[in-house]
């Protein structure tokens, strides 16, 4: 640990810039959903006239199966951006005031394998989805 050699400014300088593709990574995630929804619903059917809202058609169907099959993956991927991110930040902060095992600890936490459910959500040691700052209780649930 002593041979830590870090120059926080620089740090911060990689994860500015590691922030700004990670945000654009989100939105294209979010337009990529809107845009499955879209297309599934506009993918037409094989069926004839209907009353009421049309059903979904084989491709619409095939769009659906493909997002439930990433939301996974794709969750994943922004948990374990957000980690790194914040365990970078968090053991540089650390190692700034001085703390070596604090900032080993804060290390250790951040390089832990995430665990995420089928809605691309991650999942604390109680089974329940993880509440991030800013969430409103009970959102999506």
């Amino acid at each position: 640990m002593s041979a830590w050699d870090i120059k926080p400014s620089g740090v911060s300088g990689v994860l500015k810039k590691t922030a700004t593709a990670a945000e654009a990574m989100s939105k294209a995630g979010t337009a990529m959903q809107e845009s499955l929804k879209s297309a599934a619903t506009s993918a037409g059917t094989i069926s004839g006239p209907y009353c009421g809202e049309a059903p979904i058609g084989p491709v619409g169907g095939a769009l659906g199966e493909f997002m439930q099959h990433k939301a996974q993956e794709l969750g994943y991927i922004a948990v374990r951006t957000e980690h790194s991110l914040n365990g970078a930040y968090d053991a540089t902060t650390e190692y700034a005031k001085g703390d070596l095992d604090m900032a080993a600890n804060k290390q250790k936490q951040a390089v832990k394998e995430p665990v995420i459910n089928d809605k691309g959500q991650e999942v604390g040691a109680d089974g329940k989805p993880v509440e991030k700052p800013g969430d409103q209780a009970g959102a999506g649930k």
